[in-house]
């Protein structure tokens, strides 16, 4: 009657804090488009905010555990587990079934264009995020499923302790204090989610997501599907409460935890919608009610994140981006292994992804594409968890005092419903596939020169060799002087070089040895001339100066080192055999190829990759071929592989489908790579030491690395298009 009484809130007073926090969402995500890049600023706020989220989430986690679990006798705990080991076995099932059906739309796994040495798996790795040798350490490194464990250890032992009322007063004073401290912080929601929304929406690049479309889709569709239509339909069909009503009941908690993306925070409310539900039903009243629900909801908490339960998808997904085959035993155990590795909060996965990446074998590339489309994906990750440990607790305790009821009319609507929506989300995105995929083909040949560079640089790509060019005067100091006589840095190349002197698909000269001859003759100061040459003729045509430095992927040898100018090794690479892709299992042991009979291998006509060749195959039948013939001999069917580079050999694989380039294990050394100049030309060779050491701290080496090697994108791209930038230069205009 008193609430009756009290006049009703009008005007802004009465927008709840939800709708707040949804308006504050959706303000961000404008002024991010209007503002591009300039939201950046309001970064460190929005970090705040969520760091201030977290503070209480490992006292709360760790007291409700403890807590939860410690309240109950050793009867209702067994009654307990009886009660809800069903309902967490459905709900695993049901989402990795989920996910298995909806990964139907990726493409099966194309054979690898690399393939490295076999190393151990990291079962140690696994070992430390389950079990907590140092709690201390478990807390400080994040390892949300340690931290579990161990709250759940001493949760069952506290059962049997009889005087533990003063721990439970102390545990309990920790957990209001955490409720009361995010309380005290979600009033700053909408500010908090507000700055964190701009600095999305105005700082994320689009293309980021280009070739990973079909994924971040497929990830989204079907947590959103899970979260609002399958798992409410299942719960309504066991509970008197409806499927509108249950999305009303846990309406806050999903939009609190989804614009927070904390799930912690939807806790409070989740226990709320659980209490409600178990009255509708007509579970007793009664202290035993109360706290079957507290350890329920504790549990089920870190039990069904089913949100990071989608590290499956990522997985399936990235052995397909990756072209990594998993074997049969990998398929069985990665569902399990999924379960475990994603035990805890949504921030858990992080470590689960980097655990199961290494597990499978794949590149540590797979972790930034999860943080690239984390971004996006968080969200559905988040409701889906919070729907998850909802479901648990809404129906556990009706499990557990014998109040479920089937109604066989909604069940069968459920499933009908779940299987015709997954069959139309499989169908759909197959069809759509070619769209949402990145096109196939060799990412080398779209790859071109920073045009920033490129700019700044006169230079001339000549397509056949240069005349000589006598020396300006003789001596060390000829070499230098002569580049700055003239004006020009000649610098040898050859076209055949992948990825380190090529032609892309528009014929353009490109390579991380080309941008590095660019930026030579532009911290020079001279115009640059890149002059073609043959790999028989190298040796001589620097002694007879038809070019200052020869930068063309250029192995380091003894000859080399004995009559020519030879700089600081600038890169390196192991030994790879290029050979068919269904062979390249065989080819992973260096031990066993040596016993290979009647084994054939090409090798490139150098005075490095013939003699290892022959050292290390000493039964094998060896044929040498001149470097624009590798590809030939590659092809021919005459040979079982060729001897290369792992660099080179894997850009010719990658462009090529149907072959791999396999490192063996035990090939010894790598192969060093370095620049070479003419005889005496000392002083130069020094300068080019110095100054390769200069651009790996500058940070150019690394970014040519990461463009050319590892296939990332350039980091300082121009300004994202924002309306304000384009309003500014629609009035200039």
């Amino acid at each position: 009657m008193s609430a009756l009484t009290q006049p009703a809130k009008r005007g802004i007073t009465a927008i709840s804090l939800p709708v707040w926090v949804v308006l504050g969402a959706l303000a961000g995500i404008v002024a991010g488009v209007a503002l591009g890049q300039r939201t950046a600023v309001l970064q460190p706020f929005g970090s705040a905010y969520a760091m201030m989220l977290q503070i209480a989430v490992y006292p709360y986690l760790i007291c409700v555990l403890i807590c939860g679990l410690g309240r109950l006798t050793p009867a209702m705990a067994r009654r307990l587990l009886g009660a809800s080991w069903g309902v967490y076995l459905f709900l695993w099932c049901v989402t990795l079934a989920a996910i298995w059906l909806l990964a139907l739309a990726i493409p099966s796994t194309p054979a690898p264009s690399v393939l490295m040495p076999p190393t151990a798996e990291g079962a140690g790795e696994f070992l430390k995020l389950l079990i907590p040798a140092n709690p201390i350490e478990a807390l400080g490194r994040n390892y949300v499923p340690a931290t579990v464990v161990f709250a759940f250890v001493y949760g069952i032992a506290i059962q049997r302790i009889e005087h533990k009322a003063a721990l439970f007063e102390v545990l309990g004073a920790i957990q209001v204090a955490s409720v009361t401290i995010w309380g005290w912080i979600v009033r700053f929601a909408p500010v908090g989610v507000f700055a964190l929304f701009a600095d999305a929406a105005g700082t994320i690049e689009p293309g980021r997501l280009s070739g990973m479309l079909l994924y971040v889709g497929l990830f989204l569709i079907g947590t959103l599907l899970l979260t609002f239509v399958v798992l409410p339909a299942v719960l309504a069909a066991v509970t008197p409460v409806g499927h509108r009503e249950i999305l009303k009941e846990l309406q806050p908690a999903l939009v609190i935890a989804a614009v927070t993306t904390l799930t912690v925070v939807a806790l409070p409310f989740v226990q709320r919608a659980a209490e409600r539900v178990a009255t509708e039903a007509g579970c007793p009243e009664s202290e035993e009610r109360s706290d079957v629900i507290k350890a329920v909801l504790s549990l089920s908490y870190v039990l069904v994140p089913l949100g990071n339960y989608f590290l499956y998808l990522l997985m399936l997904y990235g052995a397909y981006a990756y072209k990594v085959r998993l074997t049969a035993p990998e398929e069985l155990l990665l569902p399990i292994w999924t379960v475990l590795s994603g035990l805890g909060a949504p921030s858990a996965i992080v470590d689960g992804a980097t655990f199961l990446g290494r597990w499978l074998h794949l590149p540590s590339d797979l972790l930034d594409l999860f943080l690239e489309t984390w971004t996006v994906t968080r969200y559905g990750q988040v409701v889906l968890s919070v729907m998850g440990f909802s479901f648990a607790t809404m129906l556990i305790p009706l499990v557990y005092f014998g109040k479920v009821r089937l109604r066989p009319r909604r069940a069968m609507l459920a499933a009908a419903m779940t299987v015709a929506l997954f069959a139309v989300v499989v169908a759909g995105s197959t069809a759509l596939r070619p769209l949402l995929l990145h096109p196939t083909g060799s990412r080398l040949q779209d790859l071109t020169l920073d045009p920033r560079l490129t700019g700044e640089v006169d230079a001339t790509v000549l397509d056949a060799p240069a005349s000589t060019q006598a020396a300006a005067g003789g001596g060390d100091k000829s070499a230098m002087e002569a580049i700055h006589a003239s004006g020009v840095l000649r610098v040898g190349y050859n076209p055949d070089v992948m990825p380190f002197s090529y032609r892309n698909d528009r014929g353009e000269l490109v390579g991380y040895d080309v941008t590095f001859a660019y930026e030579l003759a532009h911290d020079l100061g001279v115009k640059l001339e890149l002059i073609p040459f043959e790999w028989g003729r190298l040796a001589s045509d620097l002694i007879e100066r038809r070019f200052d430095v020869a930068m063309a992927g250029i192995y380091e040898t003894h000859d080399r080192l004995q009559t020519l100018a030879v700089s600081r090794a600038y890169y390196q690479s192991a030994v790879a055999l290029v050979v068919r892709s269904e062979r390249a299992e065989q080819f992973r042991n260096r031990t066993q190829l040596s016993a290979m009979p009647n084994l054939r291998l090409a090798v490139c006509d150098d005075s490095t990759l013939v003699p290892m060749a022959r050292f290390f195959f000493p039964k094998a039948i060896i044929k040498v071929v001149a470097q624009a013939d590798v590809a030939a001999a590659i092809s021919a069917d005459q040979i079982d592989g060729v001897m290369w580079t792992l660099q080179q050999g894997s850009a010719w694989a990658a462009a090529h489908p149907g072959f791999t380039a396999v490192a063996p294990g035990d090939m010894g050394s790598p192969i060093l790579l370095a620049y070479l100049m003419p005889p005496g030309a000392d002083i130069l060779r020094r300068y080019i030491d110095q100054w390769l050491d200069l651009k790996a701290a500058d940070g150019f080496r690394a970014a040519q690395v990461d463009y050319w090697m590892n296939g990332k994108p350039r980091s300082d791209r121009p300004p994202r298009w924002n309306l304000l930038d384009a309003f500014m230069a629609a009035r200039r205009d």
